[in-house]
């Protein structure tokens, strides 16, 4: 059936091209057209301006408020380390103070130092990026620094005492001293 309209409309084209419709027609089909797309053109409008506006609103307020959060969040996370920090400081001076003692009665190597100067400049960097970007991987790195601090220190104090243990049973064993 479709095949024998459009073998109809194909044989009799010049048929149907022949007609025009008058001006009369066109007129009263571009009346109305434009009026019905002017009618709503105003809403449409509106609509634009109304989500425009909102999402500036949302953006700049969820801005804000992910600036405050942020700010919390690094005063949290600096009064927390602070603590932890100050514990961990005094733990190494005990540590220090500790070495520092067998300097009378053994003589201390002092490459152990080095490492700890290293750690130090280390640390400075780590503390200067949590300063501008918070975050717990950089507060976690810093503990690590310090633990590892620790472990050097315990591990000299091993050392040290292990040489005078070592230094007492020579001369507990020896007969001239």
């Amino acid at each position: 059936m479709k095949d024998d309209l459009e073998k109809f409309i194909g044989e009799n084209r010049e048929l149907f091209d022949d007609k025009e419709p008058t001006g009369k027609v066109w007129s009263k089909i571009k009346d109305r057209v434009p009026a019905r797309r002017h009618r709503f053109l105003w809403l449409w409008k509106a609509a634009a301006v109304l989500f425009f506006l909102t999402s500036l609103t949302l953006y700049f307020r969820g801005d804000l408020r992910t600036k405050a959060q942020l700010l919390a969040q690094k005063e949290k996370i600096s009064s927390d380390f602070k603590d932890v920090e100050s514990f961990y400081f005094e733990l190494i001076s005990e540590k220090k103070s500790l070495i520092n003692n067998f300097e009378d009665e053994v003589e201390i190597d002092y490459g152990y130092e080095q490492d700890l100067q290293n750690l130090d400049a280390m640390y400075e960097v780590l503390k200067d990026e949590l300063r501008s970007n918070p975050s717990k991987k950089v507060v976690d790195a810093l503990l690590l620094n310090l633990v590892v601090r620790i472990d050097i220190l315990n591990k000299k104090l091993a050392e040290l005492e292990a040489d005078d243990l070592e230094q007492e049973t020579w001369e507990a064993n020896d007969p001239e001293i």
